[in-house]
């Protein structure tokens, strides 16, 4: 089932992607008046937008189904599509700008286009983020597994042009050269199947639908061919052509000083060797930085994603405790069987909420630069099973109504930190040079300092959570096993958060 399944749902994604593109094209600013370029009425062409842009909803939550199983990831961007496009009311905005270019009202029209263009970039991206994880991954370990390698070959280069210097004989030389020019060689190959990827992957978005695609094709803006295209593609496009040229370079230095021992001249050899190691050095130090381009690209999908997921989480919390309070507040023996629905409703509720909190949690481990982020969201998790459990008995007492207003809270400190992050990308660049990060010199979701306030925020929370449960405690509250549990908690996290300043420490220093 899943063979069928997942083509179709690329291919889906295709259409959705293509569809936005087109929608954020068609939703530029009105004319001044008069109907649109292919004579139709401006509001029968806002009113077909709008009938795209209801089809796409549908299409977001059918895809997500569809990809549930065979790639999580994807689903839940363009579930967080679907949700910020709600949020947004992308739809109710279309229709207002169809009824104002019904009335002649251009002016708001227009300004409303404008809006709606910002909009359907914001969607876009996400569902973007959603679809770039494989292959950024693929392309990190590519980049890594290369510059590994030219690094050996660097180190191997610099061998024979030092035995070339102490009068190692000429013929043993020229084989080993030829080798590493062979070495080189496939390296440039390498590089330059890295280049084709990257250039296709950069036009994937605006890409025409397939065969099996229902959705008109999507023109790609005109241009000239080539090289202005493929500097609009991205700098580590241009990057990795100018390394394959590096390469290819090295080569030739390594062909040249073969042939000079050949001929016993043993100093034009050395001349040519030393070339090409500046050449080998060149093309190491541009792979380099395109991983550092990848890893921000990375981080940047991973941050959208979380944000979304947060913000959802974040609404759907706030409603949980509007509701457990106007409960609470409702008094009357008549009322408790529906209180107890409602109650159980909620628990409901809360329970979805703790499966987006786990998928959060999964895509920030899956990262694995964030120390203080996943026992944030590891804390928000736990918290949001317990008020479920206290919801699904009916208990809307003082702890829980307290313990719900901590899950938000919680959920509006996490999401600050994210939009800081992403918002400061400055910061994330400068704790790679400084060591932070899940590798060495690696960007890290988020920077050391946003890390150590996240902390501080936990400490506090234990903190506020151990004072309230001591003034139950002193007020006669039996120290039950429930509250042996919360206890047992607490310690867990304060342990959890020592482990965690250990380890910041230790990125820092290192």
């Amino acid at each position: 089932m899943i063979e069928t399944t997942e083509p179709r749902a690329r291919a889906g994604i295709r259409r959705v992607a293509a569809l936005l593109v087109a929608a954020a094209s068609a939703a530029g600013p009105a004319p001044a008046a008069g109907p649109g370029a292919d004579g139709r009425p401006l509001a029968a062409r806002e009113a077909e937008l709008l009938q795209r842009y209801r089809e796409l909803e549908g299409a977001f939550l059918r895809l997500a189904d569809a990809l549930d199983a065979s790639d999580p990831t994807r689903a839940a961007a363009l579930r967080a599509a679907f949700e910020r496009g709600r949020e947004l009311r992308v739809g109710d905005r279309i229709a207002a700008i169809v009824e104002q270019l019904e009335q002649g009202q251009l002016l708001k029209a227009g300004t409303g286009q404008l809006d709606a263009l910002e909009q359907f970039r914001a969607l876009l991206e996400l569902v973007e983020a959603g679809g770039s994880g494989d292959r950024l991954g693929d392309t990190k370990k590519k980049l890594r597994d290369l510059i590994g390698r030219v690094a050996k070959v660097t180190a191997r280069q610099r061998d024979v042009e030092g035995a070339t210097e102490a009068g190692a004989e000429t013929g043993a030389l020229a084989e080993r050269q030829e080798e590493l020019a062979g070495e080189a060689e496939r390296l440039a190959e390498e590089v330059e199947a890295l280049h084709r990827d990257s250039r296709q992957a950069t036009s994937a978005p605006s890409a025409p639908p397939g065969p099996d695609d229902e959705s008109p094709a999507v023109d790609p803006p005109a241009g000239p061919a080539d090289e202005p295209a493929e500097a609009d593609a991205g700098d580590d496009v241009a990057r990795s052509r100018r390394t394959a040229a590096r390469l290819r370079a090295a080569e030739r230095r390594m062909e040249a000083a073969r042939e000079k021992l050949d001929r016993s001249l043993r100093q034009d050899a050395r001349d040519e060797q030393m070339r090409a190691v500046a050449e080998l050095e060149t093309a190491r130090a541009e792979l380099e930085e395109i991983l550092r381009q990848v890893r921000e690209q990375e981080v940047e999908r991973t941050l959208v994603q979380l944000e979304a997921r947060l913000r959802a989480m974040l609404k759907a919390e706030r409603g949980v405790l509007a509701d457990a309070e106007r409960i609470a507040r409702s008094g009357g023996s008549d009322a408790a069987r529906e209180r107890q629905l409602e109650a159980a409703r909620l628990g409901r509720e809360q329970e979805r909420i703790g499966v987006d909190a786990a998928k959060a949690v999964a895509l920030v481990r899956d990262d694995g630069s964030a120390v203080a982020i996943p026992q944030a969201l590891d804390q928000i998790r736990d918290d949001v099973a317990l008020a479920a459990a206290r919801l699904g008995r009916a208990d809307l007492g003082r702890e829980t109504i307290g313990l719900l207003g901590d899950i938000v809270v919680g959920l509006e400190e996490m999401l600050a930190a994210v939009e800081q992050a992403h918002r400061n990308p400055d910061d994330r660049a400068s704790a790679a040079a400084a060591g932070g990060g899940g590798e060495a010199g690696e960007q890290p979701l988020v920077s050391a300092l946003a890390e150590l306030k996240m902390l501080r925020t936990l400490q506090v929370r234990v903190n506020a959570r151990t004072q309230r449960l001591g003034r139950l405690l002193d007020d006669g509250a039996a120290a039950g096993a429930e509250v042996r549990e919360v206890l047992g908690r607490l310690a867990e996290r304060q342990r959890a958060i020592e482990r965690a300043a250990r380890e910041i420490v230790k990125g820092v220093d290192e």
